[in-house]
């Protein structure tokens, strides 16, 4: 029962013992006394899971891969992340596509923790980023129903300015991005 309820955790928090620390359940976990090994084997099970589970308009799947890669220095996965995002990238909005942008930059940026990041596939990733910031840029910008919900919170501009600043930001940091 008690492994049960470590795989729990360790899924709930995808492995991340800083966000079970940060809520108060690291000790817990600890107190289980998993081994590494373990843990090896249910990080591949939760990254099974999150990748069979991967939707567009549902990034929470997504979201815990690039927190995999990002936490654990997972980079084969950032390959499956570029394949999902590019084979889906005609659904996504402005906002989403914006997003995905952003996620995939905050990847390059941790990856400087790890030694091991491979520089062809960050060199690739921001070469991406750049198509996706000259897209939303150089076509109307589309918010659909879902992404204006989440945007209702940044009411000091109208969201199609708001969605641009925020591109334009994006570009520039990028652009003085070394890899």
């Amino acid at each position: 029962m008690s492994e049960d309820r470590a795989k729990e955790l360790f899924f709930s928090y995808y492995g991340n013992e800083f966000f079970m620390w940060k809520d108060g359940d690291l000790d817990e976990y600890k107190s289980y006394n998993i081994s590494k090994c373990q843990e090896l084997h249910w990080r591949g099970e939760l990254i099974d899971k999150l990748c069979s589970e991967l939707e567009v308009k549902h990034s929470s799947s997504l979201n815990g891969l690039i927190l995999i890669i990002n936490y654990f220095g997972e980079y084969d996965l950032l390959e499956k992340v570029l394949y999902f995002i590019s084979d889906n990238y005609g659904e996504a909005d402005s906002f989403l596509k914006l997003r995905y942008a952003e996620e995939l930059f905050d990847i390059i940026e941790k990856s400087k923790f790890h030694e091991h990041a491979p520089e062809y596939t960050l060199l690739e990733t921001k070469k991406f980023i750049i198509v996706i910031i000259n897209d939303i840029l150089s076509n109307k910008i589309k918010i659909s129903a879902e992404s204006e919900k989440i945007l209702e919170f940044n009411r000091d501009m109208p969201n199609e300015t708001y969605l641009v600043v925020r591109t334009q930001d994006l570009l520039k940091k990028i652009e003085f991005y070394d890899i």
